[in-house]
């Protein structure tokens, strides 16, 4: 998988309401800063943060359709939030749903 050049990621609309401020300072920043993590566009994510959790999808990667973000990646955050009511995938499984994986991820 290769490193992305850039990654567009926006919030779900319903996960913002009442935030204000900077959601790359607060959000993006630390949950990608060295991390290493991976991206799919079409992708759903929650970070935790701040003082509650806000939900982004992958909008967009270059190249291709999977890439991991890494340090020199450009992490894009411009647009209108993505409305909940247009995501079809809301119930597929999802890492958050797996859980309990902290204990052989660090081994």
């Amino acid at each position: 998988v290769p490193y992305g050049k850039r990654v567009h990621v926006l919030p779900l609309d319903d996960t913002i309401e009442g935030i204000t401020g900077n959601l790359f300072d607060t959000y993006l920043k630390p949950y990608f800063l060295e991390a290493y993590r991976p991206a799919r566009q079409g992708d759903l994510f929650l970070v935790r943060g701040g003082f509650r959790p806000v939900e982004f999808k992958v909008v967009g990667v270059d190249p291709g359709e999977f890439v991991i973000v890494a340090p020199d990646t450009v992490i894009h955050c411009e647009g209108e939030p993505v409305k909940r009511e247009d995501e079809e995938r809301l119930d597929d499984v999802g890492y958050d749903d797996i859980g309990g994986c902290k204990k052989a991820m660090a081994q």
